[in-house]
């Protein structure tokens, strides 16, 4: 793009940003506390198609009448607002468009104080971006990699090709999100330099850029969904690996455990016996999955040892999976030796009375 149509775009910015500064101060002057340019017009990184990218902030809803969506010389423009309640959310990074919170020329204020509002949140997010990974980054993180999951899911229920696409694209979408936050960065440059910005960041899945393509180009929903499929993986181990490094491994202690072998004999031991009894699949199955997701909230909340309970489930084999039933809550049990504990076990109701009444036992 040569330097004439360059300066022709930035006179026409110009002019709107005046015409939008007169509304302002003609109509919404104690509504509308800051205008600024953002996007590529901040960045540098338009062309001669560039819409113009403007951070209006309200302080009520009546400043929603500024709004205007027109088309001028082919390109569209969005004179849109945002609240402040939005823009904090930017600057904690719970929105994604965390670039409104720190790239931006601010053209307008209502007062002094509005700016000042903005540069706290603006070194809000820096301190963010200039920090290290940290559990509560690693939690906003993972709302992205959950969304993308479930997109999946959704899609797998799926067979027209358009529906499938876009939900890859949700996938996409919300993986891009979470590698870049797993970097705790922003992306500066908008959607079309995306990929790029994101293949320059210290920790990227390998191969992330093939597999990112290959969801793109793949030519049916079998390709669709497996290419979507390795996507979220390779995005998952990493978000893991990091996850690792962040997040304190928590320790078994009698406090925490107490309790806790006598729930699983409680819940599920007696109900997978009568299930093997009568051969009653569902309940076995059931019970199994309970137990296992037991299982898995004590290995991750209080760090006990992982029990894969399920992969021993076969339904017409009740009697195998009621033994590895067995032998995983002896694994569990094992908790309990590794801390001098001792199962809470009676074997009369008068012992059971004795110890729970203590001195009130009359």
């Amino acid at each position: 793009m040569n330097e004439v149509m360059i300066n022709k775009l930035k006179q026409k910015n110009k002019e709107l940003i005046n015409i939008l500064i007169q509304k302002v101060r003609n109509e919404y002057e104690n509504d509308i506390d800051l205008i600024g340019i953002c996007g590529s017009f901040f960045t540098g990184d338009f062309y001669e198609k560039s819409d113009l990218d403007l951070l209006v902030v309200l302080n009520n809803d009546r400043g929603w009448g500024f709004s205007k969506c027109f088309i001028l010389d082919d390109i569209g423009y969005d004179f849109y607002g945002s609240t402040w309640t939005k823009l904090e959310d930017m600057a904690k990074f719970d929105n994604t468009f965390a670039s409104h919170a720190i790239d931006v020329d601010i053209v307008y204020s209502r007062n002094n104080e509005c700016v000042e509002r903005f540069m706290k949140l603006r070194e809000k997010a820096l301190n963010i971006i200039n920090g290290s990974m940290n559990p509560e980054m690693l939690k906003k993180t993972k709302k992205h990699l959950d969304d993308s999951i479930l997109s999946y899911g959704q899609m797998m229920l799926e067979d027209e090709i358009g529906i499938v696409r876009k939900l890859s694209g949700d996938v996409i979408n919300n993986l891009t999100n979470t590698v870049c936050y797993l970097n705790h960065n922003y992306f500066k440059l908008g959607v079309k330099r995306q990929l790029e910005e994101l293949m320059v960041m210290e920790r990227v899945p390998k191969d992330f850029e093939r597999y990112f393509n290959n969801v793109i180009l793949a030519k049916s929903v079998f390709e669709i969904k497996q290419a979507t499929a390795i996507l979220i993986k390779i995005v998952r181990d990493l978000y893991d690996e990091i996850a690792e490094e962040i997040i304190d491994k928590p320790v078994p202690t009698k406090d925490n455990l107490k309790g806790t072998y006598e729930e699983v004999w409680s819940n599920w031991r007696n109900k997978i016996q009568y299930a093997l009894e009568n051969n009653d699949k569902f309940l076995a199955f059931s019970s199994g999955v309970s137990c296992h997701n037991f299982y898995n909230e004590m290995h991750i909340s209080r760090g006990t040892a992982l029990i894969n309970l399920m992969k021993d489930f076969q339904a017409e084999n009740l009697e195998e999976f009621s033994n590895a039933f067995s032998e995983a809550m002896e694994i569990y049990r094992h908790e309990y030796d590794k801390l001098g504990m001792q199962v809470v076990i009676y074997d009369s109701i008068d012992k059971f009375k004795v110890d729970y009444l203590g001195e009130y036992n009359l």
